[in-house]
């Protein structure tokens, strides 16, 4: 068999900072034909998910990346090849392609003869007093590991009875063990006259820590018996106490708890709180940021506002679109703030690409309005809705929300009334946008009402000096206030 029919699926690069990406999900099995641009696994990178496809047809012979693992860009995550390629060829291909002899290639399950357990006997014999956890639903919608999902099949357990408790609410191998057994049904393997009898496996190709595979020696632990909870999926020292104290092998002081002890979990951190931290910490420490604060009177956007949305009932055009457009038009008018740097250069722009903040689950992201000077309210409004919607959805290309002249943050439908935000490097400036209240103001020498709204420009003074800053403000102000202006 000839390597080049040996078609590997690596970690792709999908944008120019994207050093390595997790797995989230697994859409085929080994041993599914696929074709070329089939769906294969979902990759979850700093900001995104975004799904590899199958770049030539045939058989997935090897998976080799877990849900809930973290790979390089290039790694070998599976392979595809025809049906008669060997198991040899297989895995001589991927001991050459990652030069790794300890990986383990995830083969089908040989099929079992007659006299062997088969599964549908061990569901028949397992599943006796689980009624409660086995219906007709459709339980395909639910999210879950592959190996949850085969595992709930040779059960009999409907995944819709099974409460997940792995990453993003998603089902693993652990909670449909545990819905078995809180059923009243027997884990396959198992003896009801030893239930606690630990796996007597080679345990050597299991990922550990150093100081959890020394405590499980120590404690006469298997750690094909332990929960994985730790990094980059690997038994840690806390899951062999778990599995310590589950046989009454831990010493009393280290599992005894004080009944009034609090409860705490700890979880690993995302990649995209890990993005979203060093970039912001980066910024901190190198961009001198400096503030200045203007407040303006909506009353008139408002008034145009609602003229607009009266006269299209399909167009809902918001505040935050108004902003949009007239963050973009003073851009084009103040253009030494329509920059970005990269500590070395200063890059002006023609156009005004205006990056948003958009909270999202694990953290936020900032898609991007491209050229917003040149688009009116309403195509402005559609865009910005689609890609609020496609971010919460983490369908964003890397392309829609990496980049940006100028960012805009507003908190103000929090009822945040004023705030300092931090620069979203390489830009130069972010906008700090507080919710429009009423305030007292003094008109023409007599006191008198009006809706006002509070915005901060924090700024990075090595390449935007005050005078700069001051007048973007003075402009921004003018549009905001005076919205026809920058319709024309």
């Amino acid at each position: 068999m000839m390597s080049d029919e040996i078609k590997p699926i690596a970690m792709p690069k999908w944008g120019m900072e994207m050093s390595e990406g997790e797995i989230n999900a697994w859409h085929v099995k080994i041993g599914d034909q696929v074709n070329i641009e089939n769906d294969l696994v979902d990759v979850e990178t700093a900001k995104i998910i975004n799904t590899v496809t199958a770049s030539a047809s045939g058989i997935v012979r090897a998976i080799l990346a877990e849900p809930g693992e973290t790979h390089d860009v290039g790694a070998l995550l599976g392979v595809i090849a025809s049906a008669d390629t060997s198991e040899e060829d297989i895995k001589a291909f991927i001991s050459n392609y990652v030069g790794n002899s300890e990986i383990v290639v995830l083969e089908e399950e040989p099929a079992m003869s007659d006299s062997a357990e088969k599964p549908s006997n061990a569901k028949a014999e397992n599943t006796s007093n689980l009624e409660t956890a086995v219906d007709d639903r459709d339980d395909s919608h639910i999210a879950a590991s592959p190996v949850a999902r085969r595992l709930a099949s040779e059960y009999g357990i409907n995944l819709n009875n099974v409460t997940g408790t792995g990453r993003h609410g998603r089902v693993s191998k652990g909670d449909v063990e545990a819905a078995v057994t809180a059923a009243g049904g027997r884990l396959l393997g198992t003896n009801d006259a030893s239930p606690s009898r630990a796996p007597s496996g080679d345990d050597s190709h299991v990922k550990a820590t150093p100081v959890a595979r020394r405590l499980a020696e120590q404690l006469g632990i298997n750690l094909l018996e332990c929960r994985v909870s730790g990094e980059r999926g690997r038994v840690c020292k806390a899951d062999v106490e778990a599995a310590a104290a589950l046989k009454n092998k831990l010493p009393a002081q280290q599992t005894t708890i004080a009944p009034t002890a609090s409860r705490s979990e700890s979880q690993p951190i995302t990649g995209m709180r890990k993005t979203i931290a060093s970039r912001l910490q980066a910024s901190k420490q190198t961009a001198p940021h400096y503030r200045v604060h203007i407040d303006v009177e909506i009353d008139n956007l408002l008034a145009t506002r609602k003229q607009i949305n009266d006269v299209n009932s399909e167009t809902k055009i918001s505040v935050n679109d108004f902003i949009i457009k007239a963050c973009a038009s003073a851009l084009i008018r103040v253009p030494a703030l329509n920059v970005q740097f990269d500590g070395e250069q200063i890059t002006h722009f023609s156009d005004a690409d205006i990056s948003v903040a958009v909270a999202i689950k694990d953290g936020l992201i900032t898609p991007i309005i491209s050229s917003a000077n040149q688009k009116g309210l309403e195509s402005i409004s559609h865009e910005m809705r689609d890609l609020s919607t496609r971010a919460k959805l983490n369908r964003l290309k890397p392309e829609e929300f990496q980049g940006g002249n100028f960012c805009i943050s507003n908190l103000g439908m929090y009822g945040i009334k004023q705030f300092d935000a931090i620069i979203n490097p390489p830009q130069g400036a972010i906008l700090a946008v507080g919710a429009g209240e009423q305030r007292a103001v003094v008109k023409n020498g007599e006191l008198a009402v009006a809706t006002v709204m509070s915005l901060t420009l924090s700024s990075d003074h090595r390449i935007i000096d005050g005078a700069v800053a001051a007048q973007f403000m003075s402009v921004l102000k003018g549009f905001l206030e005076q919205p026809a202006t920058m319709l024309v």
